[in-house]
């Protein structure tokens, strides 16, 4: 069998390319620490490690879905516990007005301090979400959702049906309660007389302040009347809505906790996928070093071959 020059010469020259592409791999290998640079190294690896990412990226955006619900329920739930307490000063300032001792000078006092728990009260019912968004608007949460009418009765113009989101597969909750649902609609309580009692909080305090603002002094036995229907139905209106958003507290109380719960085992799912993609694509330090001298060596030892190779009178003929 005969051997040309040109032939010798790139069978050497094609090992030493291919030794050096090898040993360049392998020195990528250890650079990136995966042993899975294509999808040629290892299809079934790489198959594999693409349904786990896949699976991890669904639940970081269950988790930060899960985030935004916290922050959302949480932020609610200081807003109602802060509603309770004005209303609580406001059930505090109904049971003192109901004194009849006082004077229409004492009463328009109340009737002026009432009006700023009134304030107190639009003005948690108007909060914002950590995110600018007005909490209990809805899904109309761009505008504020209770507006003053020049009468001075407030209004709800958000929307009625509040943002859900899913925190898992099958799990939707919402992010908060619409104004109607903290501040408009009220437990089952009913009057002395057996009708359903004022649920429209804003609507109750109204009734306290007109009640409030009727001159008794004069002893006008239709006034009183007035005075003590006005604030019996006041009383009974704001103690319904002090139960309701007790109630709702309590409700999205248990959202939010199911919503760390899954939180927690959302992060603890995300090191399980982490840790499963790095024993399929992390490289064995051991054997990607070792195979990296390996080929280091060959590559030399393959050059070192090919000059020695130049110097035979085969490479010298001409």
């Amino acid at each position: 069998m005969r051997l040309s020059t040109n032939s010798m010469y790139q069978k050497n020259l094609n090992s030493i390319l291919n030794t050096n592409n090898k040993w360049q791999k392998s020195g990528l290998h250890l650079a990136t620490g995966k042993k899975i640079l294509s999808p040629s190294d290892d299809p079934m690896g790489a198959s594999q490690a693409l349904i786990l990412k896949q699976a991890q990226s669904r639940n970081d955006q269950f988790q930060a879905a899960r985030e935004s619900a916290d922050k959302s329920l949480s932020r609610q739930d200081t807003i109602l516990k802060e509603a309770n307490t004005v209303i609580q000063s406001i059930q505090e300032t109904l049971v003192y007005a109901g004194n009849e001792t006082l004077n229409d000078e004492n009463r328009q006092d109340l009737a002026n301090k009432l009006q700023g728990l009134k304030d107190q009260l639009l003005s948690l019912a108007n909060a914002k979400d950590t995110n600018g968004n007005y909490l209990f608007a809805g899904n109309k949460n761009d505008t504020p959702p209770f507006v003053v009418d020049e009468s001075g009765k407030v209004n709800y113009v958000g929307g009625t049906t509040p943002i859900n989101i899913f925190i898992d597969d099958t799990r939707e909750v919402s992010l908060s309660f619409t104004g109607l649902q903290a501040f408009m609609t009220g437990a089952n309580i009913t009057q002395p007389d057996g009708t359903p009692a004022e649920s429209d909080i804003f609507a109750s305090l109204d009734y306290a302040i007109a009640a409030l603002n009727i001159e008794l002094d004069s002893n006008d036995e239709k006034a009183i009347e007035q005075f003590r229907d006005g604030l019996s139905k006041a009383s009974a209106g704001i103690d319904n809505s002090f139960d309701n958003i007790s109630t709702l507290r309590a409700a999205g109380g248990t959202v939010l906790a199911e919503v760390e719960r899954l939180s927690a085992l959302g992060k603890t799912l995300d090191i399980d996928f982490q840790t499963q993609i790095s024993e399929i694509e992390d490289v064995d330090w051991y054997d990607a070093i070792s195979d990296y001298v390996m080929l280091q060596a060959n590559l030399q030892a393959a050059q070192y071959t090919f000059m020695n190779m130049q110097n035979m009178s085969l490479f010298q003929m001409k």
